[in-house]
C-alpha cells in the first residue's frame, strides 16, 4: 500500500489474490482504530493472527469482502528516508501465526522495495530538473536572439574570447579574423586609435568602455555603433572577464548629425519655412486632430479593462436568463418566462447603451466649442470612469454649481478620463477619486497670483488619495513627451494637450500635490454669460406600426447570419415578403427575380467592393421611388449617409419593435413628406 503525500492515505498499488475491484482503486485512512495507524505511531510490525479474536483494531472493508482472517505487515522505508513510502502487507485467508523468519523475509523485500521506490524517485527528479534546464537553455538562446544587442566577452587582458554570431553575419568576419584583438580591424581606420585607447584605459582603470565607432559592413559600407563593456569582479575585488554589447546606433547617429545640419542652417531654413507657413498650419491642424483622437483611444485602451467586466457581468444576466427559458421551454412550464426575459432584455439594453456610450466617444470629432453644464458633463461620465478605475478605488461626485462654460464637449471629455486614468494610475493600492464642479470668482489679487483675467469660472476639480508627485516632476507634468510611467505605459501628451485645451478655452488649469498624499488637478473655465439658446429637438416622428404588413416585398442584405435570420423571421411574421443576401454580389442577382421590390433594407459595411450605401445608390438608379433602410453597427450612423423621407438608419442594435415601427414607417412614407 502507497502512502499519499497526504501522509495519512494509502492506496492498494500492487497485489495478487485479490477480487478486481481492489489493486490500485481501495484507499484506506490511518485513523484511529486502524492498522495503518499503528504501524505509523511504533514503526513496529503489525501481526493479526485471528480476525475473530482481534481487538486492537478493526479489518477494512475489502479485506473482509476478500475472506481475510489474518494479515502482517512492515513499513516500507528508503535507505535514507525518514518518511515511509508505504506498507508491504501479507493477508492470510485463514487464521494463522506468522514467526520471525516471516517478518525478517517481509523486512528485507520491504528494502528491496524501498531502495527501487527510492531509485524512481531520484531518477524522476533529476529528469524532471534536466527537463527545466533545457527549457531554460531555449530561452535564454530565444531571449538572446530577440535582443538588439550583440553580446561579447573578453578576458582580464582584453583579448576577445566570444561575440555574437550577428558580428559575423554583419562583417563577414570568421572567428580566427575576429578573436583576440582583431575585431578592431572591422572599425573605420579613423577611429581604430580611439578605440584602441579607450579600450586599453578600461583595461588598466578597470572602468566601463562606452564609445561610438563605425564598423565596416562585408558590403563595403560603414555603419555608426556603440561599444560598451563592464568588468566583472570576484568574491577578491580582482577582474575576472569582461562583459559587453555593440548597438546598432547609426539611425540615431544620423537624425542627430541631420539636426545639427539642420541647426547649423537655422536662419536660412527660417526664410524658406516663412513661405510654407500656412501649407504647415494646415498640416498642424490635422496632425493635432489625429494627435487628439491618438489620446482618446489611449483612454478607451485604458478604459476596456473595466468595462469587460461590467460587460461580461451582462452577457451572464443574459445567457443565464436564456438558458434558464430554454429549461423552462424544454419542461413545458411557461409561466416564468416572461420574468426571464425581462431580466436578459434589461441587460441586453445596458450592454447596448454601454457600447455605444464607448464608440461614441472613441469616434474621430472636429473642435466643435458649444455651450454646456459642466455638472451634466461630469454626472454623465460617472459611470464610464467608476468602471475604468476599478472596484478597489471609491469615486465621489460633488456638485455645487450649475454654471454653464463655453468649450467643446469631446475634448473635455476626453480630458476628464485622461485625469481618471491617471488618478487610478497614482493609486495601485485603491483609494478615493473626487471629481468637483464648483464656482470661483477671481478678483485682482488672485488674478496676478493665478495669472488669470478677473472673472467669474467654473471649478472642475479631480482629486486622488494616491502617492502624489515630486516637487521636480511637479514642475514638469505640462511637458509634452514628459511622463514619469514606464516605457509603453504612457505618451506624455495627456497632460500637455489638457493645458492647450483650457488655454484654448479661455481657462486654466492648476495642478496641487504632496506626496504620499495625493494630488488635485482643477480646471478653471470662465463662466459664459450668454443668453441660453434652448436646444432644438426634432426627434423624428415614426408613426405606430400597424398589426401586420401587407405582402410588400423587403430584400435584407447582411453577412451577420444571427442579425439577417432574426429580422427575416420577424417581418416575415408580420405580413413581409422578404428576400434574404449576404452582400452586394447576390443582392443584385436576387432583385434580377423580382417584379417588386418596396424597401431595401441592408447593413451599412458589408463584404466585398460593394458596401450598403453603395448598394442603395445601384438600386436607387434602378427604382427611383425605392424605400431604403440601412442598419449599422458603428457609432453616429445617421453621420455616415444623408437621410430623408425615403432613407432612414437603424443603429445596432435594435429591438424588433423599433425595426416593425421604422420599417411601417417608410413604406407609408410620401417621397415628397418633409
Amino acid at each position: 500500500m502507497l502512502l499519499k503525500e497526504d501522509g495519512i492515505t494509502f492506496l492498494v498499488r500492487n497485489g495478487v489474490g485479490w477480487t478486481p475491484d481492489v489493486v490500485g482503486k481501495v484507499e484506506v485512512q490511518a485513523i484511529d482504530g486502524s492498522p495503518e495507524k499503528y504501524s505509523l505511531d511504533t514503526g513496529a510490525p503489525v501481526i493479526s493472527v485471528d480476525v475473530s479474536t482481534e481487538t486492537r483494531f478493526r479489518y477494512h472493508d475489502f479485506q473482509k469482502e476478500n475472506g481475510v482472517q489474518a494479515f502482517v505487515n512492515v513499513l516500507v522505508f528508503g535507505a535514507t528516508e525518514k518518511r515511509p513510502f508505504g506498507i508491504f502487507e501479507v493477508d492470510s485467508r485463514t487464521p494463522r501465526h506468522f514467526t520471525d523468519s516471516d517478518i525478517d523475509f517481509l523486512r528485507s523485500y520491504g528494502n528491496l522495495l524501498g531502495a527501487v521506490l527510492k531509485r524512481s524517485k531520484t531518477l524522476k527528479a533529476i529528469r524532471s530538473t534536466e527537463k527545466k534546464l533545457r527549457e531554460s537553455e531555449r530561452h535564454y538562446r530565444i531571449a538572446a536572439e530577440l535582443n538588439p544587442l550583440w553580446p561579447w566577452t573578453a578576458d582580464t587582458l582584453g583579448v576577445l574570447t566570444s561575440i555574437d554570431q550577428r558580428w559575423h553575419d554583419y562583417t563577414g568576419l570568421s572567428s580566427a579574423q575576429t578573436l583576440g584583438r582583431q575585431w578592431a580591424n572591422a572599425a573605420h581606420p579613423e577611429d581604430r586609435i580611439a578605440l584602441a585607447k579607450r579600450w586599453d584605459h578600461s583595461l588598466a582603470t578597470l572602468q566601463p568602455l562606452d564609445l561610438q565607432v563605425r564598423l565596416r559592413r562585408h558590403t563595403g559600407d560603414y555603419r555608426w555603433f556603440r561599444v560598451r563593456a563592464l568588468c566583472s569582479f570576484g568574491i577578491d575585488g580582482a577582474c575576472e572577464q569582461w562583459y559587453g554589447t555593440i548597438e546598432d546606433i547609426d539611425d540615431r547617429v544620423q537624425l542627430e548629425i541631420a539636426l545639427r545640419d539642420w541647426n547649423d542652417l537655422l536662419e536660412e531654413r527660417i526664410a524658406k519655412r516663412t513661405e510654407q507657413l500656412e501649407a504647415e498650419q494646415r498640416e498642424r491642424a490635422v496632425a493635432e486632430t489625429k494627435l487628439r483622437q491618438s489620446q482618446k483611444m489611449e483612454a478607451v485602451g485604458q478604459l476596456t479593462g473595466g468595462i469587460a467586466h461590467d460587460f461580461n457581468n451582462l452577457l451572464a444576466g443574459i445567457i443565464g436568463s436564456l438558458e434558464l427559458m430554454q429549461r423552462r421551454i424544454d419542461a413545458g412550464r411557461y409561466s416564468d418566462l416572461t420574468r426571464y426575459n425581462t431580466v436578459a432584455m434589461t441587460s441586453a439594453s445596458r450592454a447596448a447603451a454601454l457600447t455605444q456610450r464607448l464608440l461614441a466617444f472613441s469616434r474621430q470629432q472636429s473642435l466643435e466649442p458649444e455651450v454646456l453644464e459642466p455638472r451634466t458633463v461630469v454626472a454623465g461620465l460617472e459611470e464610464m470612469i467608476r468602471r475604468s478605475v476599478g472596484p478597489s478605488i471609491v469615486v465621489d461626485c460633488s456638485f455645487r454649481a450649475n454654471d454653464r462654460i463655453r468649450c467643446d464637449l469631446n475634448q473635455l471629455e476626453n480630458a476628464l478620463l485622461n485625469l481618471a486614468i491617471n488618478a487610478r494610475d497614482a493609486m495601485p493600492n485603491g483609494g478615493t477619486l473626487s471629481l468637483e464642479v464648483d464656482r470661483c470668482l477671481i478678483d485682482q489679487a488672485s488674478s496676478r497670483e493665478k495669472m488669470m483675467p478677473q472673472a467669474a469660472y467654473v471649478t472642475i476639480s479631480v482629486t486622488d488619495s494616491g502617492m502624489g508627485i515630486s516637487p521636480e516632476h511637479l514642475s514638469r507634468i505640462f511637458d509634452p513627451f514628459f511622463t514619469t510611467k514606464k516605457i509603453g505605459e504612457g505618451t506624455g501628451l495627456g497632460l500637455s494637450m489638457i493645458y492647450g485645451f483650457t488655454q484654448q478655452s479661455g481657462g486654466q488649469v492648476r495642478v496641487h500635490s504632496s506626496l504620499g498624499l495625493g494630488t488635485t488637478v482643477t480646471l478653471y473655465f470662465p463662466v459664459d454669460q450668454s443668453q441660453a439658446v434652448p436646444h432644438q429637438h426634432n426627434p423624428e416622428v415614426i408613426q405606430p406600426p400597424e398589426p401586420s404588413g401587407h405582402y410588400e416585398t423587403i430584400l435584407l442584405v447582411d453577412d451577420e447570419t444571427a442579425v439577417r435570420k432574426m429580422a427575416s423571421e420577424f417581418l416575415s411574421d408580420i405580413g413581409y415578403r422578404v428576400i434574404e443576401a449576404v452582400d452586394s454580389v447576390s443582392a443584385l442577382k436576387q432583385a434580377e427575380k423580382l417584379e417588386q421590390l418596396d424597401l431595401l433594407l441592408t447593413d451599412i459595411g458589408l463584404p466585398g467592393l460593394m458596401n450598403g450605401v453603395s448598394l442603395a445608390a445601384e438600386f436607387k438608379e434602378r427604382y427611383p421611388q425605392l424605400k431604403v433602410l440601412f442598419i449599422t453597427g458603428f457609432a453616429g450612423g445617421s453621420n455616415l449617409v444623408p437621410t430623408d423621407a425615403t432613407t432612414k438608419v437603424l443603429t445596432k442594435p435594435f429591438s424588433l419593435n423599433d425595426l416593425s415601427q421604422r420599417v411601417r414607417s417608410l413604406i407609408n412614407a410620401h417621397p415628397d413628406s418633409p
